[in-house]
């Protein structure tokens, strides 16, 4: 249940993200002529809107420009709101429809315009003097980002065994002839194992370490048993050996299997960057 609970909140989460990194992002425009000025506080952010001077259309600079979101607002109730673009020569009326009253501010559903390539202006007339607008450049989402993978994966094991030395615990992964260790290592990063043997007879353990599916090394244990490192429940651990990992480019997946017939106690360590 507790797990099935955390998986569904990473589905969530990744979800949102995703959500989050799909939005499309608005570059704030500058006008060319801006006349009056007023401040209008939104969840948006904190933005200048501008009316054009009397008689004077506002000229917007929409080199390398594709689309813009022109918002406005007015300061007071208009019976019929509207804005004029110009566009090479051609003009275009907006009707604007009102989304909600903000303090003595009413805001305006924002309008959708495409730019023609290689446009140098457009214009903008409103000719109610109580309404301002304000330009942004409505610019493509974020590509989402590529899920990084951990550093260290652990994907099959005989069991996880606490080993204890000096007052201290460490957890070891368990590996036998019939089932392997086997992990991956991610992001370019380099690790080395200890790697403990169960001694139970005279016969000398023996490890085959793969990579990436092919034998790569053979280790092969001592009969030396250690007194200062101990397992609840297994006895006679021998002395470890510490294996360096080949460099990792990028990932790359190992196994530890079990030539002999003995129970390994293995710990993969990162080894700092």
């Amino acid at each position: 249940m507790h797990k099935h609970f955390i998986s569904l909140l990473l589905l969530v989460l990744g979800i949102n993200l995703l959500f989050a990194q799909a939005v499309n992002r608005y570059k704030v425009l500058p006008y060319d002529n801006p006349g009056t000025k007023r401040l209008l506080k939104t969840e948006t952010g904190n933005y200048y809107y501008y009316r054009g001077l009397p008689e004077r259309a506002l000229i917007l600079n929409t080199i390398g420009v594709e689309k813009i979101e022109l918002r406005s607002f007015s300061k007071e109730e208009v019976r019929k709101p509207e804005i004029v673009v110009i566009i090479n020569n051609q003009r275009n009326t907006y009707p604007l429809t009102l989304a909600e009253k903000k303090g003595d501010y009413y805001l305006y559903a924002p309008l959708i315009i495409d730019i023609p390539s290689n446009l140098q202006n457009i214009q903008i007339i409103c000719y109610n003097r109580s309404i301002y607008t304000r330009a942004f450049s409505v610019l493509p989402p974020k590509p989402p980002k590529a899920a990084k993978q951990p550093n260290l994966v652990i994907k099959a094991h005989s069991g996880i065994v606490n080993v204890q030395h000096n007052g201290s615990n460490s957890d070891y992964y368990s590996l036998m002839p019939n089932q392997p260790l086997k992990f991956t290592l991610n992001n370019g990063r380099n690790a080395y194992l200890y790697v403990r043997p169960r001694l139970l007879d005279r016969s000398l353990p023996k490890l085959g370490l793969y990579a990436n599916g092919s034998l790569i090394e053979t280790i092969d244990f001592t009969l030396k048993r250690t007194t200062k490192y101990h397992s609840p429940g297994i006895n006679n651990l021998g002395i470890a050996r510490k294996i360096i990992l080949p460099a990792n480019a990028n990932s790359t997946s190992y196994e530890l299997r079990a030539l002999s017939d003995h129970l390994f106690l293995a710990k993969p360590i990162l080894r700092k960057k």
